[in-house]
């Protein structure tokens, strides 16, 4: 039996005014980015999406995610949809920042913001990887970072993270082909790292074309992974805190 893709991965500890949806990067479920939206403020919830093969779905098979994509983002609208209204801001970090367009796209009156991290983009080292041989996935590790070396050298727990990086990265392809509105109408902030190298240098002006002119964008200290830095927590944090209140206000 599938389990739902939607989980509060934190109740907000004060009154709940503000919600925050997490989509995590390929091969992670949303609690491998606890350390940054552990810095989100107290009265936020933040739910976590998860896909099958890891975190709470363990036991499904991460194949599951290689069906319809369409039907992907209607299920996680629909259970969106089902929690009580506040105000929403969208956070997607690589893999998720595909994600999170296409769910936004898909029912835009859901949401006040949308926050996208490190998304790699067409013709970057992750969208080369092609049809995500093992070599290839290797190599898309090596230059992500953020892996830790004991994993990648245990064969069982290598050869797994593999096949969930395979699955996940497909899907990435296929969310990111999926139409969206050339401009959408709510606050949208693109951050990465200055140093992250699975994008090209032209990665945010891309988005900035794609997604319309008022699109803020932001660079970082650090990798593709440098929003788990220490140093950037906490400005990450702070940058989805704001654009929720611009959206939210704008409403």
């Amino acid at each position: 039996m599938r389990r739902k893709w939607t989980s509060t991965v934190r109740p907000a500890r004060t009154l709940a005014t503000r919600r925050a949806v997490i989509l995590p990067h390929a091969g992670a479920g949303p609690n491998a980015l606890s350390g940054m939206w552990e810095c989100l403020p107290a009265d936020f919830e933040i739910v976590g999406v998860t896909l099958p093969g890891r975190e709470r779905r363990f036991g499904e098979s991460a194949k599951a995610v290689l069906g319809d994509p369409d039907t992907i983002v209607a299920e996680i609208v629909d259970e969106l949809a089902a929690a009580a209204p506040r105000p929403t801001v969208v956070f997607g970090h690589s893999l998720g920042a595909a994600m999170a367009v296409a769910v936004v796209a898909a029912a835009p009156t859901l949401f006040d913001a949308m926050v996208l991290s490190s998304y790699p983009g067409e013709g970057t080292a992750a969208e080369r990887a092609g049809r995500w041989d093992r070599a290839k996935l290797m190599r898309v590790i090596e230059v992500a970072g953020g892996t830790p070396a004991e994993v990648v050298r245990n064969p069982g727990w290598r050869d797994f993270l593999l096949e969930l990086l395979r699955c996940d990265l497909t899907l990435g392809a296929r969310m990111a082909s999926i139409p969206f509105p050339t401009s959408l109408d709510l606050p949208v902030t693109v951050l990465d790292g200055a140093h992250d190298r699975l994008r090209y240098p032209t990665h945010r002006a891309t988005w900035v074309t794609r997604l319309g002119a008022g699109v803020r964008t932001e660079s970082l200290p650090g990798g593709h992974f440098y929003l788990l830095d220490e140093g950037a927590r906490q400005a990450v944090a702070a940058e989805i805190a704001a654009v929720v209140e611009i959206g939210a206000a704008a409403a």
